[in-house]
């Protein structure tokens, strides 16, 4: 199993890892104790020496043959030792382990979901163009305004132009409450005095007029922003060509 095989190497390795470590801090500091008792034994040696003692030294001699010889064997008996330890440590732990997993019951095979079919990019494409014209679409059906927008103004004085405004503005503002809600970006009034602090979003907020340091700038509002608080997109069919904001209109006689 590919979950025995991944644990079975995870395991030897930290194994060795630790054990490598622990030869390394024990070695050391056995050769640091070495070190520092030669030297003592060799500054015995001397004083003993200079008192004309030869029994004494021959014991200090002696003392000086066993720690060589412990300096010698004591690396690799200490290495050959934790290294074993650590194999009968990693077969022990991976033996539990395949126990372990033996007795834990095998996990049902879920039946794998029928993939979703993938739409045709050029579908795609055309229902994004569709769904970003529809609501200047539904604005002209119910609004005419991109009649509104066509139309020459010079042939027309104000009150004309007014009165059709109003209506216009009427039925536009039905289908943005339908679709699209809206609110201020900030609840201060235009302006209303504001201190912009540090970390604002420069996307939110847009600073004008004499810009210079760091914040936090005082300034004026000038305009609150929109922002959308409702968002209804329509289903839309793949009958419509995506290019159509309306169609033409015929009437039969």
């Amino acid at each position: 199993m590919d979950v025995i095989k991944s644990y079975s190497r995870r395991s030897l390795f930290w194994i060795i890892f630790f054990i490598s470590f622990l030869c390394l801090l024990l070695n050391s500091g056995f050769h640091f104790i070495l070190n520092i008792a030669s030297e003592k034994l060799l500054l015995l040696f001397a004083a003993q020496a200079n008192a004309g003692l030869p029994e004494t030294q021959g014991f200090i001699q002696q003392l000086s043959a066993i720690i060589d010889i412990l300096g010698l064997y004591f690396v690799p008996v200490s290495t050959g030792f934790f290294f074993l330890f650590g194999l009968f440590l990693w077969l022990f732990l991976q033996r539990s382990f395949v126990r372990l997993m033996k007795k834990s019951p095998a996990p049902k095979k879920s039946e794998k979901p029928a993939k979703k079919a993938m739409p045709d990019k050029k579908e795609k494409i055309q229902n994004d163009k569709r769904l970003f014209l529809h609501l200047v679409s539904v604005l002209q059906k119910e609004g005419r305004l991109m009649d509104f927008f066509a139309e020459d103004l010079e042939d027309y004085d104000d009150e004309q132009i007014g009165a059709a405004v109003r209506s216009i503005h009427e039925n536009c503002k039905k289908v943005m409450i339908k679709y699209l809600n809206t609110g201020p970006v900030i609840d201060e009034e235009e302006d209303d005095e504001i201190t912009v602090n540090p970390g604002f979003d420069p996307n939110v907020i847009k600073l004008t007029g004499n810009v210079t340091g760091d914040p936090p700038f005082t300034g004026v509002v000038r305009h609150r922003g929109w922002k959308v608080t409702k968002l209804d997109l329509p289903t839309l069919s793949g009958s419509r060509a995506p290019d159509i904001i309306a169609p033409a209109e015929v009437e039969i006689l």
